[in-house]
């Protein structure tokens, strides 16, 4: 990350007046020690950074628009093909349904003719 994208670094101790300095006395810290139960931590605060762009924490760089023409097609391209999946099995399961019932008329009519001829013969 540039100094153009990134504010100065606070790299000092921070001053008796500041809100934290007043609660690590409060806590029993000395000036000067790190933290710690051996003193052993860091002396200073951890330099903090102010972003000025709209870019993600972790982006180095910004992306050229090619390649986000490029990431967009891609997820065009998949969102398409979820969907021709989704119609393809939507037409599977609406064929296998269609054929379920014809089984289902078919083993009716089945049952009505075994029933008709048990009861009405033909050659009465």
């Amino acid at each position: 990350m540039g100094d153009d994208e990134l504010g100065s670094a606070a790299h000092t101790a921070i001053d008796s007046s500041n809100v934290g300095f007043k609660l690590l006395k409060k806590c029993g810290w000395k000036e000067g020690t790190g933290l710690g139960a051996s003193e052993q931590g860091m002396l200073e605060p951890i330099p903090t950074l102010v972003k000025k762009n709209k870019r993600g924490i972790g982006a180095d760089k910004t992306k050229k628009k090619v390649e986000v023409q490029k990431d967009l097609l891609d997820a065009e391209m998949q969102n398409n093909h979820d969907m021709q999946s989704k119609k393809k099995k939507k037409q599977v399961s609406k064929r296998i349904r269609k054929m379920r019932e014809e089984e289902e008329r078919m083993k009716e009519k089945e049952f009505e003719r075994a029933f008709f001829r048990e009861f009405w013969p033909d050659n009465v």
